[in-house]
């Protein structure tokens, strides 16, 4: 094999695959990436045998072939080497490595053969649904509910989104949750996922997506089938198809939280009452990170006690749009408010609630088909 390429294209597919592979693994082909060549472009593939990463790009081809190097020595190599070089790669049959030439920088480094590379991706047939999506319709959706997801790996059907068609409603569903919070997103069902399957996509296939979705300059294409999907982004250098198998679990069932009706609402301006939440935590401190809200008629208290390492206490008072006489008080985990309110995007939030016993359920005003929903706490008895 002999190519020849631009040092920032292949700089970028191999750091799109260095953060796709194992970096500990006792199976040397898995720190690899595999490279080979297609008529005129190169195909770059990255694996942990969950995710895959295939990157396809022009280059000049002067000799076909195809092998596997050492993708992190690859990606540091070129990260060192200046924008815009171009970058000769050729396998030596004398040495049995690979040479990699930039300028008056040269590079022999050893090489596995391709044939000791996995097969990963899944033939298009495979697939029971596939439909297309704006690149940040889809980034969006995918943003806003993730900061809810588990960090609990023995909870390992919650550390994912669960991303379902529902029929009823004919819309298309991000759901993340950790049991005490919960974040959802929902659009208009796209075409051609009528007939998509209720999936939990793992936490690094999300991140990964993420990123690979800042690049699309196009609509992207989902593949999904019961075990697996396959997200195809296509750039102005490159066509990257990255697929995951899907965590095998069942995610809880949420309809119950989405279709709660509450007796009381309030309306709160998302700036002034993420600021104030953020004040008011300064004092408090891992290991007890409750705040109480106190609510009274067009006025809302946030109060936090610092715990046993006190810090002292914070209050402070901030006006919102709550038309009932009933003074009622919650207690919630600072962070998890803060997170829900960093996420409002739009001017005001409203918060529907009934009693301390019952979760509150937030949106912001304006924009339909985002809901999050948080469990309150027990004053007495919480402890980190």
């Amino acid at each position: 094999m002999h190519i020849r390429v631009n040092r920032d294209v292949f700089l970028t597919a191999f750091s799109h695959g260095q953060s796709v592979i194992e970096k500990r693994t006792t199976l040397l082909i898995l720190g690899h990436t595999l490279i080979q060549t297609q008529n005129e472009s190169v195909i770059v593939v990255s694996t942990d045998m969950v995710m895959s990463l295939s990157e396809s790009f022009a280059c000049e081809v002067l000799e076909e072939g195809s092998l596997c190097v050492p993708t992190t020595l690859i990606y540091e190599i070129l990260k060192k080497i200046r924008s815009n070089v171009v970058i000769d790669l050729m396998f030596s049959q004398q040495s049995a490595q690979i040479i990699l030439s930039a300028g008056r920088s040269r590079f022999e480094i050893p090489c596995v053969s391709s044939d000791e590379f996995p097969r990963i991706l899944q033939e298009n047939n495979e697939f029971s649904c596939h439909f297309v999506i704006p690149a940040p319709v889809l980034k969006s959706m995918f943003e806003t509910v993730r900061f809810a997801m588990s960090v609990d790996e023995m909870r390992y059907s919650l550390v994912g989104i669960n991303f379902s068609y529902d029929g009823d409603s004919n819309v298309l569903r991000a759901v993340a949750t950790d049991r005490h919070r919960l974040a959802n997103v929902e659009i208009q069902a796209p075409d051609g996922s009528l007939d998509m399957p209720s999936i939990i996509i793992g936490k690094k296939m999300i991140g990964e997506m993420v990123k690979l979705l800042d690049e699309a300059n196009e609509p992207v294409s989902l593949a999904i089938s019961e075990t697996r999907i396959e997200l195809t982004v296509i750039s102005d250098k490159s066509t990257a198809i990255l697929g995951s198998r899907l965590i095998d679990g069942s995610f809880p069932d949420f309809s119950a939280i989405l279709n709660t009706v509450h007796e009381k609402k309030l309306v709160a301006g998302t700036k002034v009452f993420a600021e104030a939440i953020d004040r008011v935590g300064t004092v408090v401190n891992d290991k007890f990170r409750m705040i109480k809200i106190t609510l009274s008629k067009n006025l809302m208290r946030c109060s936090a006690i610092a715990g046993a390492s006190s810090n002292g206490t914070a209050d402070e008072d901030i006006d919102v749009d709550y038309d009932y006489d009933e003074l009622i008080e919650f207690h919630f985990d600072v962070r998890y408010l803060l997170d829900i309110a960093q996420h409002i995007d739009s001017e005001n939030l409203e918060i529907s609630l009934t009693n301390p016993d019952m979760a509150i359920a937030v949106r912001p005003v304006g924009i339909n088909g985002v809901f999050f929903a948080l469990m309150s706490m027990a004053p007495t008895t919480y402890s980190e």
